[in-house]
């Protein structure tokens, strides 16, 4: 359906979808506007914790494989470089502003391109008003990580063609992801359900019910979620969840979406989450409580 993939914004989320792209042996082309965010996340593609090198290492591919994979992906500072490209998706932060500022400027630059945004709680149809063919608009949220997670979220504006929908969730299931349909509405279906369990395991921290290690197990083993709320929390970055909430309650004005104070402590203090894939964080909330997550530990028990 999609031959070359443009990727605007190579930040965390920005690098995996170019790399599962890439490894599914799509052309993509990856434009930020600063040159420094292209090279780490290139580096990040081939060394990073779900980079190249690590399924090398296992065996997964060959090196030839890697580089191969590699060649795929072309990077720019320049929006030009994204004009003949047929799908784009725009994975900038968690702005309104900055998000419709980019989808204005890729939608001049690739003309009669499908667009879509990775944004996990802002409306899709606020934002194709910056685009020329809302009806080629849709919302593409993708899980972290992309290039392992299954689930991709898709969701449909108000002025969303619904056969382009259903082209799109076939192409993914193609790609091997597992495609959802959802209607615009704050956070969407993912969003809104993980915000709320979030929120919910910040504040037992808050109050010292628990700690994030136990909360964490309890949920693992108790419901049958492969990481816990804290732990995904870290993953995802801190920095982006209260970024989310922010948008949720700036969209929604209800009190359930105002971020916990002890998430805006943390985020204040430099502890943007899991330091192995935000650098420059001081850590995440396991960092900061001094414990070993809760993954690790049931690992270890076996």
């Amino acid at each position: 359906m999609f031959e070359k993939i443009g990727v605007v914004g190579f930040g965390l989320m920005g690098t995996q979808i170019a790399q599962f792209f890439a490894q599914q042996g799509l052309e993509v082309v990856a434009v930020d506007v600063d040159e420094n965010a292209l090279k780490k996340g290139m580096e990040a593609i081939k060394t990073g914790r779900f980079g190249l090198q690590r399924l090398v290492e296992k065996g997964k591919i060959s090196e030839e494989e890697m580089n191969d994979i590699l060649s795929r992906i072309t990077t720019s500072t320049q929006y030009k470089s994204i004009e003949e490209c047929d799908l784009i998706i725009e994975a900038v932060f968690e702005n309104i502003d900055l998000k419709l500022k980019v989808l204005k400027e890729a939608d001049s630059i690739a003309e009669g391109a499908v667009i879509g945004s990775n944004t996990s709680s802002i409306s899709i149809t606020k934002l194709s008003s910056a685009v020329s063919n809302p009806e080629k608009f849709l919302g593409i949220h993708f899980f972290n990580p992309a290039q392992i997670q299954r689930l991709v979220e898709l969701i449909r504006g108000l002025l969303t063609d619904e056969k382009l929908i259903g082209e799109i969730k076939e192409w993914f299931i193609k790609l091997g992801k597992v495609p959802i349909v959802v209607n615009d509405s704050p956070g969407f279906a993912t969003s809104r359900l993980g915000l709320i369990l979030g929120k919910e395991a910040m504040l037992m921290l808050q109050e010292g019910v628990a700690t994030p290690q136990d909360i964490d197990i309890g949920m693992m083993l108790g419901y049958g979620y492969s990481m816990g709320p804290i732990e995904t929390g870290d993953l995802v970055g801190l920095d982006t969840r209260l970024r989310i909430y922010e948008a949720m309650y700036e969209a929604t004005k209800d009190p359930k979406w105002a971020p916990p104070k002890l998430l805006v402590q943390l985020v204040d203090a430099g502890y943007l989450g899991d330091p192995s894939v935000k650098p420059g964080s001081k850590g995440g909330v396991y960092e900061y409580f001094g414990q070993e997550r809760a993954t690790q530990v049931l690992k270890k028990l076996g």
